[in-house]
Parts: structure tokens; sequence; C-alpha cells
């Protein structure tokens, strides 16, 4: 017969093996459903990071267009120049050449009359009296004042067979006539030379498309095909139908590796950037601590540990891609994305409640000039000084941030038109006034802005048709003069 003083410590033993073998089957489970949630996790991360590096790759690509719209906005300031004093468009060839060498990416900078002939060429001066085809010279009319044209001709519709884009600035009349026009040639040649500069791992893809899915240019290189036209992944829309940006998970059509591809469509621009992160090369560290738990319980305690470093890790990797999508390098306000997010949710707030919202877009003047005559290093003090006066003259509810370049953006929920203005007013007095930037001699470097402003108009459903009607009264206040605000 078993005596109690016995049968106590058995009994706990037993109590304390099952809740041992309970302890670690839940664990097991536990770990086994954390490993599939984590696997997840993952590939939701990786496409994440993928999405947001094609963006900056496409935001970095198209950097290369803005700057040949910045030359053209000069050169066709020159070209107005030379109308009103009715002086012979073909002496400003020199400065043509000049401007052509300033843009490594550029082929050819040209001069157009009103009857869209070659009159300044700044390389191939064979075009020189040759009538030019482009769409713009078949119109009817145009927008008074200086109208942006863009212009994709891929390598089967070029003329020189190779893929070209023409970034072009019409020259108009008040009354819609063609004065001249000035156009930037930009061969899609160098883009090859110019992704091939980012560090890509091996397995990994960076890529560029048009939207036909012509081959632009790719790292790792695959010369035989560029120029080839390639079909989206299998399962994945064309990519004439992707919109700003997105992320699937497919087999590369080229080499078949399976990789977690994030998407960005280039704005105003046919090209699509494509980043592309190889599946099994993401999965290493998952796959590697799946087989540490394959060897057993006994390193449960020690697995567990890696697990808690590689959740703090990714949750330290999400916070640093949160700042880095949202915040502009430079200045430290939030950045195009951000600001375009941002302007959705007031659009979609206004018109839920029936509140006015305003735009304000701002455009540093003569900024050009200002790095020409004192230092690129100079412009970027510049530039922070806008960044910074922004918040001062806005109120707190009101969002600020870079577009890019020399251009700002504010967004004013619940104001009005007339009270937008006076904030645009009070911004643009506060930058004329301020001292606060100096060049390396102590000299204060005087500075202004141009501020287009628009109001939430009956009829509109997006952000984007606000910004427009902002983006319009900016040129408009440059063409009166700069230094101002005009109402959209």
């Amino acid at each position: 017969m078993t005596s109690p003083s016995s049968t106590g410590p058995v009994a706990h033993a037993l109590i304390a093996h099952s809740v041992l073998i309970f302890f670690l089957l839940a664990a097991g489970g536990w770990l086994v459903l954390d490993f599939s949630r984590e696997r997840e996790r993952t590939v939701a991360e990786v496409s994440r990071l993928a999405m947001h590096k094609s963006q900056l790759v496409s935001a970095l690509f198209g950097d290369t267009f803005i700057a040949a719209d910045y030359v053209l906005r000069d050169m066709a300031d020159h070209a107005e120049l030379a109308l009103a004093k009715k002086t012979a468009l073909i002496d400003l060839t020199p400065l043509l050449e000049k401007k052509l060498a300033s843009l490594p990416a550029l082929t050819d900078l040209v001069l157009l009359d009103g009857h869209c002939r070659f009159v300044a060429v700044a390389s191939i001066k064979s075009f020189l009296g040759k009538q030019s085809r482009q769409r713009f010279c078949s119109a009817a009319s145009h927008q008074p004042g200086q109208n942006l044209h863009i212009q994709y001709m891929p390598a089967e519709t070029s003329a020189n067979g190779k893929p070209v884009v023409l970034i072009s600035r019409v020259i108009a009349t008040p009354q819609g006539h063609m004065q001249a026009a000035v156009m930037a040639v930009i061969e899609l040649d160098f883009a090859q030379g110019w992704i091939e500069a980012f560090t890509v791992d091996a397995p990994d893809v960076l890529t560029i498309v048009d939207t036909e899915g012509v081959l632009i240019a790719r790292n790792p290189p695959m010369p035989a095909e560029l120029g080839k036209r390639t079909a989206a992944p299998p399962g994945q829309p064309p990519f004439e139908q992707i919109g700003t940006a997105t992320t699937f998970t497919a087999h590369s059509p080229l080499d078949h590796s399976e990789r977690i591809f994030g998407l960005s469509r280039l704005e105003r621009f046919p090209f699509i950037t494509l980043v592309g992160y190889d599946m099994q090369h993401s999965l290493e560290g998952w796959q590697q601590r799946a087989r540490q738990f394959a060897l057993g319980y006994a390193a449960l305690a020690l697995l567990s540990i890696g697990l808690l470093r590689a959740h703090l890790r990714t949750l330290a990797q999400s916070r640093a891609l949160h700042t880095l999508a949202t915040t502009d390098a430079l200045t430290g306000i939030a950045n195009r994305r951000h600001l375009f997010e941002r302007g959705e949710q007031e659009v979609t707030r206004a018109l839920r409640y029936g509140k006015p919202l305003s735009a304000l877009m701002i455009d540093i003047d003569l900024f050009k000039t200002i790095n020409d005559r004192w230092g690129h290093p100079s412009g970027d003090q510049v530039i922070r000084n806008i960044a910074e006066l922004m918040p001062g003259v806005l109120r707190a509810v009101d969002a600020c941030g870079r577009l890019g370049g020399e251009e700002f953006l504010a967004i004013l929920p619940e104001t009005d038109e007339e009270g937008a203005s006076s904030l645009a007013e009070r911004l643009r007095q506060a930058v004329e006034a301020s001292e606060h930037v100096r060049a390396d001699n102590g000299q204060v470097i005087r500075h202004t802005v141009s501020i287009g402003v628009a109001a939430l108009a009956p009829g509109d459903t997006t952000f984007e048709a606000l910004l427009r009607r902002a983006d319009l009264a900016l040129y408009r206040a440059k063409a009166s003069g700069r230094n101002r605000v005009t109402k959209g």
C-alpha cells in the first residue's frame, strides 16, 4: 500500500511532466503558427521595401526629365525675351550649346520658330531649316504663354532607331498662336549606364520598361534583351494598366526566378521601374530559423530570443522605411508621396462634411540663378529656409512639404480661397523679408517665391484636380512677374 507521503511527489511529477509536455506542445504549435505568420510578414515587408525602392528609383530617374524641363523653362524665357526684342532666335545657339553640355543625358537642344522650323540647334546642325513633325506643330491653337509637351518615341518609331523622349515648351501669344518652341531630345541609351550605378544583389533585379513592355534598362545587364518587348508576369495586368505603384509576387518572364516585385510608374512619362527581390534570398533568414526549430525543443528558449530580435529588427526597419517614404531628406518636412496621401484624405473629408479646402503651390523664383551665382549649397540653404518658414506661417492643422526641386505644397483644411490667399501672402512676405540665408562672405542671399492658390471647387472629386488648378495659378504668378500670389 502506497503511503500518502509517497504519492504526493509522484503526483507532482506527473503534473509537472504533463505541464511540460503541454507547454512544449503548445510552444511547438505556437512556433509553427508564428513561423507561418513570420513568413507572411517577411514577404509583406519585402513587398513594401520593393515598392518604396521602385518609387525612389522612379523619382531619381524622373529627375533627369525634371532637370531637362528646368533647362527648357530657362531657354523658353530667353526665347520670349528675344521675341520681345525682335532679335533672331539663332543668336541663342551658344546658349543652347552651353545648356546642352550642362546635362549629360541630353542628346540635343533645339529652337523652333512659329512655323515649326528648326532655327537654332545645339548639336545636330543638319536639322537647321527643316520642318518639325511634332504633334503640337499641327495644333490649331495653344494655351497662351508656355505650354509643356512630352512625347515618347519607341525605337520602332524613332528616326535613329533608338527610344527617345522629346520634351518641348511651346510659346504662344494670348490669341493662341505659336511664336516659338524649345525642345530637348533625350535618347534613353543613358538609362542602362545610369541603372548599373545602383548596387543590386545577384539574385535581385532593377529594371526600367515602357508601358508597352519594351526593356529600356536592366541591372544586372541583359544586353540581348534590351529594346525587346516582354509581357508582364503571369497573372498580372499589362504594363499599360499599371497605376502609380503596386506589388506582387511572380516568376520573371526573363529568367523565370520567383521574385517579390515592386512597380512604380513615372508621373507624366510612359516608364515603369521594377524592383524585384528574389524570394529564396529574401526568405533565407526565415528558413534558417525554421531549420533550427527542427533540431528540437531544446533550442526553444534561444529560438524565442532570436524571433524577438528579428521582430524588433523588422519594426525598426518598418519605422525607418516609413520615415524614408514620408520625409524629404533635404528639409525634414513631408515629401511628395506623403503630401499626396494627405491631400487625398483631406479631399475625402472635405467632400464628406461639406468643408472648404485649399492648396498653395509654392515655387522659388529664379532658383537656377541662385544656384548659378551662389552655388548649389546656398541653393539648398534657400530650400531649407522656405521649409523652416512655412510651419511658422501656416496653422497646426495645415500640411506642408516639398514636392521636389524648388517646389513646395501646402494643404489648408477648412480654408476658403480668401483665407488661403491671406496665408499665402503672409508666407510670401516672410520669405521676401528673410535674412537667414547668407553666402560664405556673409552677404544675405535675397530670395522670393511665387504662390498659386486654389480652392476645392464643385465637381472636384480628386486631389489632383485641386492641385492642377493651383499649379496653373502658380504658372500665372510666374508669367506675370514672380514674387506674387495668384488665385486659381
